[in-house]
C-alpha cells in the first residue's frame, strides 16, 4: 500500500502504471459507487438498490473496479442461495504513474513493522529537551540528529506530521515510539530503559552478554511498549553524543539485524579524522 499527502493529511493510496486504474475511475457511475463504499462497505445488491439499477449492471462496473485493484472484498456470506461479497475501497486515494516516468530515488528498504507498514510511518520520534530537565537536569545535545533518523524512515514511508517531539512535551506514551538518546538526557528513555533488551546502567551500556563503557559505543534496541499492547519502542542511543551518532549509523547499516535479533551494539569510528563518527563496527 502506498500513501499520499494532501493539505497536510495522509491518505492510503493505490498508485499504479496500469491503464486499468484510469479506466476504473473514468466512469461517473463507478466514481459514485466508490464514493458510496467510502462511506460504508456494501454488498452489490445494496448498491443496486440504492442506485435503483439492475444488479447485472452494477456487477459489470464492480468487475472493472476489482480488476483494477480499486475495490476489495472484506467479507463473504450466503445471500439468496448464493455468495454475496461485502465491498470496500482498496484505499482512500488513487493515482496513475506514467509508464515511461523514471521516478525519484530507488528505495532499497522494505516495510519495517510495526514502525513502517504499507509505505506509511506509524511512529513518533522522541528527542531529549535542550533545556535542563529530568532528575539529572541534563541538556540534550543530540536533538539535531533527529534529522538523520527522520531521513532513514522517510526512505521507507511517508512520515506523519508532527513526527518529532521533545520528551518534556510528550504526555501520551501509547503507540510506536522511536527514542533518540539515553536515559540521562531523555526522560522517555528513562521510563522505558528497564523494559529494553539493552539497558543503560550507570555509565555503561549493558547487553545480555556484556557491558560497554566506551564513549563511542551505541545501541539500537526494540521492545514491546508496556503502555500499549501490540506497539513497540525503539531506542537509538549511545554513551555520548558520538555514541548516539554511531547508533544511528548502526540502524542504517544493520536495520535487519535489529528487527531479527531485537538489538545491536556498535562501536563508532572517525575514519577521516574530522572528529565526527562516519563508520561503525557491529560488536553484537
Amino acid at each position: 500500500m502506498d500513501a499520499v499527502i494532501q493539505s497536510s493529511r495522509m491518505y492510503s493510496a493505490v498508485v499504479s502504471n496500469r491503464p486499468a486504474v484510469m479506466k476504473a475511475l473514468s466512469h461517473p457511475l463507478r466514481l459514485k459507487i466508490l464514493k458510496m463504499l467510502s462511506e460504508r462497505p456494501m454488498y452489490p445488491v445494496e448498491i443496486a438498490k440504492a442506485l435503483r439499477m439492475i444488479e447485472q449492471k452494477v456487477y459489470y462496473h464492480i468487475k472493472i473496479m476489482k480488476a483494477a485493484g480499486v475495490l476489495r472484498e472484506i467479507e463473504e456470506k450466503q445471500m439468496r442461495g448464493g455468495k454475496a461479497k461485502l465491498l470496500a475501497p482498496a484505499a482512500t486515494a488513487f493515482g496513475y504513474i506514467m509508464p515511461e516516468s523514471r521516478g525519484g530515488e530507488v528505495v532499497a528498504y522494505a516495510d519495517y513493522p510495526p514502525f513502517v507498514q504499507g509505505g506509511v510511518v506509524d511512529a513518533r520520534l522522541v528527542v531529549g529537551s535542550p533545556d535542563p530537565h529530568g532528575r539529572s537536569r541534563a541538556r540534550s545535545r543530540d536533538g539535531h540528529l533527529a534529522a538523520e533518523v527522520s531521513a532513514f524512515f522517510a526512505r521507507m514511508g511517508t512520515i506523519p506530521w508532527p513526527f518529532v517531539y521533545e520528551d518534556t512535551e510528550l504526555k501520551n506514551l501509547r503507540g510506536n515510539l522511536i527514542i533518540l538518546g539515553g536515559p540521562v538526557v531523555n526522560m522517555v528513555a528513562e521510563k522505558f530503559n528497564e523494559f529494553m533488551p539493552v539497558k543503560f546502567v550507570e555509565r555503561s551500556i549493558k547487553s545480555p552478554k556484556k557491558e560497554y563503557s566506551e564513549d563511542w559505543c551505541g545501541t539500537v534496541c526494540m521492545a514491546a511498549n508496556p503502555t500499549d499492547p501490540g506497539k513497540k519502542v525503539m531506542m537509538v542511543a549511545g554513551r555520548s553524543r558520538s555514541g548516539t551518532r554511531a547508533a544511528i549509523l548502526g540502524l542504517r547499516h544493520y536495520f535487519r539485524e535489529v528487527r531479527e535479533k531485537g538489538y545491536i551494539i556498535v562501536q563508532g569510528f572517525d575514519e577521516d579524522g574530522d572528529g565526527i563518527v562516519d563508520s561503525v563496527e557491529l560488536l553484537e
